[in-house]
C-alpha cells in the first residue's frame, strides 16, 4: 500500500472529526496499513478480524478515501414491500395460523416470493 504523508494526515484529520465517528474503525484500519502495520498487528490493535480488515483496505485502494466514509449497510431502503404491504401479508398468514393452519417459514417464504412475482 502506497503511503504519503498527506494521506496519513488527511486520515488523522478525519479521525478527529466527530461527524465521521461511525467510520473510525475503517479509518483506523487504513491509517495503520499506511503506517506499515501488518494485518496481524491491526487485528491485535483494533480487536477486529481479517475479514473486516482486508475488504476495507481493498476498497480504499480501489476507490480512495471517500469510499471509507460511505454507508454500506442495507436496510429497508432495499425492501421489496412497503411496510403496509408487509403488514397485510403477515396479517393474512397470521389469520391462517390462528385458524389452525400449519404455517412454516418455508411456506411464508414461498408465498412471499409468489406475491412479489
Amino acid at each position: 500500500m502506497k503511503s504519503t504523508k498527506e494521506e496519513i494526515q488527511a486520515i488523522k484529520t478525519l479521525l478527529k472529526d466527530s461527524s465521521t465517528a461511525k467510520y473510525h474503525k475503517r479509518l483506523q484500519i487504513v491509517l495503520f496499513r499506511l503506517m506499515g502495520k501488518s494485518y496481524k498487528e491491526i487485528i491485535e490493535l483494533l480487536g477486529c478480524n481479517q475479514t473486516t480488515i482486508w475488504p476495507t483496505v481493498k476498497k480504499y485502494e480501489e476507490f480512495g478515501r471517500d469510499s471509507l466514509l460511505q454507508e454500506t449497510r442495507g436496510g429497508r431502503n432495499h425492501a421489496h414491500m412497503t411496510i403496509e404491504e408487509e403488514k397485510a401479508f403477515l396479517a393474512r398468514h397470521l389469520k391462517a395460523a390462528e385458524a389452525g393452519e400449519f404455517v412454516t417459514i418455508d411456506a411464508l417464504f414461498q408465498a412471499y416470493k409468489k406475491e412479489l412475482g
